[in-house]
């Protein structure tokens, strides 16, 4: 298992650092020296961070996954009462719980199929989306040739209309390929 560590968590990790080593001696002395070493050599080390001391942490502008560390470096290692620690973790324990039932709700398959078929029904009333799509890539890719209109024998537009009503979208298409193969082969003679 690969761990990918974003430009996001370099600047986290560098402002943690920087909330550790401007802390009393006896709370960085309870952190484990491996640890320090991490957010050592894995900060940004040209992000530039200033913390006044006389406001909270949450009003200085640290990154959201910062606070978090910070929040977790408290109760495993700087927390001593243990009622305060069992009270915090039971409050990260609900935060997590509220984030899970809200990705959910976000993410819930009846509103993705809600959502998709609300767009389909808005944008492709009476349209084949294959033939869109279609239309879009020749619009965007002006150097490929569409040779499907070039018949030298014109076809009944209402029988071919009526034959591709009948069809399904994959006998349309292969209607069409062998209408182009036949054309080739034509023009081969």
């Amino acid at each position: 298992m690969s761990v990918v560590i974003t430009r996001e968590d370099l600047v986290a990790y560098a402002e943690v650092d920087y909330v550790i080593k401007h802390m009393n001696e006896r709370y960085i002395a309870k952190l484990p020296e491996n640890l320090l070493n991490f957010f050592e050599t894995m900060k940004d080390p040209e992000h530039e961070i200033y913390i006044n001391p006389h406001k909270p942490l949450q009003e200085q502008g640290l990154k959201k996954y910062a606070l978090e560390i910070i929040a977790l470096l408290h109760v495993k290692y700087w927390c001593d009462n243990q009622d305060r620690k069992e009270e915090l973790l039971q409050k990260m324990k609900e935060n997590e719980e509220k984030f899970e039932a809200q990705l959910r709700e976000k993410f819930s398959a009846d509103k993705l199929f809600e959502n998709q078929n609300g767009i389909h029904n808005d944008k492709t009333e009476n349209q084949d989306p294959m033939v869109t799509a279609y239309s879009k890539y020749m619009q965007q890719n002006p150097d490929i040739q569409d040779y499907t209109d070039l018949r030298k024998e014109p076809l009944a537009e209402e029988t071919m209309e009526a034959v591709l009503e009948k069809k399904s979208l994959f006998q349309k298409i292969k209607l069409v390929v062998l209408g182009i193969l036949h054309k080739s082969k034509k023009e081969k003679k």
